[in-house]
């Protein structure tokens, strides 16, 4: 219909402002559905990239081998990568999508980001930043950041800036999933901080990780370091932010990463998770409580491979 037209296009334009489109999906930057090793067609991303892709990632999973030992079935890493590809292959057909595209980039109110500002000059203050922050803990061959080459580092954020945060996103949740009558607290984790040859393998993230944000603290980098996402439409979008801005996504449905290394000293994101109800669910009783979910205010989060 001719309205159905306009939202179509009023939807592009807002799109067009948040990311850029590429003219490819998955399995080409990165593997994401299938492995590049052992495949039998790399058309895809040796049309887009050359060999650089497959020899990333093979120096990436190598990485991993070395550091936690194993070889090729026997390896804990190419077990755990290959469920991270199970999981983009068939969790995101399984879900309810609320959105048209799947994300959207907004920016913080300016209230916000003077706080998270003031909170971060103190840190960054410290002598030997960010080599002075705490190393973040992986789980055993985790394969969603490479920090086997170098650790993560991780900083807390105090309780007022966690709830000036937790209550702003969701605000903006409100407005960007109307339809959802309300957002339970699932996690609020960070500030993590990637470092200089950081990647994020691409990646969904699990239940009660759904409706979620990346807010950009700071960073010092010498060139972009977008967020791939793999939209509603199957098309790969790269997204890059600065600091105070944000990316909303459904992120138990978009394949999202950082499939090419970060190139600078540092990258330090907050993330924040809820997950939708809606008033169908709320009225129905057999349906779940989603004020179970778990709400990481404490910095007691399990979630960290799934960022």
């Amino acid at each position: 219909s001719k309205m159905q037209a306009v939202v179509v296009a009023a939807s592009l334009l807002l799109l067009a402002n948040a990311a850029s489109a590429q003219n490819f999906g998955v399995d080409v930057s990165f593997p994401i559905h299938y492995n590049f090793i052992g495949s039998d067609d790399l058309s895809a991303t040796n049309e887009v990239f050359g060999n650089d892709r497959v020899e990333a990632y093979s120096k990436y999973i190598q990485g991993c081998i070395n550091r936690y030992g194993g070889h090729e079935a026997n390896s804990l890493c190419i077990h755990n990568d290959a469920d991270r590809m199970r999981l983009n292959l068939d969790q995101p057909k399984l879900q309810a999508n609320y959105t048209d595209i799947g994300f959207k980039k907004t920016k913080l109110s300016d209230e916000t980001c003077r706080l998270l500002n003031t909170f971060w000059a103190g840190v960054k203050a410290e002598k030997n930043f960010p080599d002075s922050l705490s190393s973040e803990a992986w789980p055993e061959a985790n394969t969603y950041v490479n920090h086997w080459e170098i650790a993560s580092k991780m900083h807390p954020l105090d309780n007022k800036l966690r709830t000036v945060l937790w209550d702003e996103i969701e605000h903006k949740m409100h407005e960007w999933i109307p339809t959802a009558s309300s957002f339970s607290k699932s996690s609020l984790y960070g500030v993590r901080v990637y470092r200089e040859g950081h990647i994020l393998a691409p990646h969904v993230d699990r239940d009660p990780l759904i409706s979620s944000a990346i807010v950009n603290i700071d960073q010092e980098v010498t060139e972009p370091w977008p967020l791939e996402v793999i939209g509603h439409d199957g098309f790969a979008y790269n997204i890059t932010i600065s600091p105070g801005e944000v990316i909303l996504y459904e992120s138990h449905s978009i394949i999202h990463g950082r499939p090419f290394a970060l190139k600078g000293r540092y990258y330090a994101n907050v993330f924040v998770h809820f997950k939708p109800g809606f008033e169908a669910e709320e009225d129905d009783t057999e349906a779940v409580d989603y004020s179970s979910s778990k709400d990481s205010s404490t910095g007691d989060d399990e979630s960290r491979d799934e960022l």
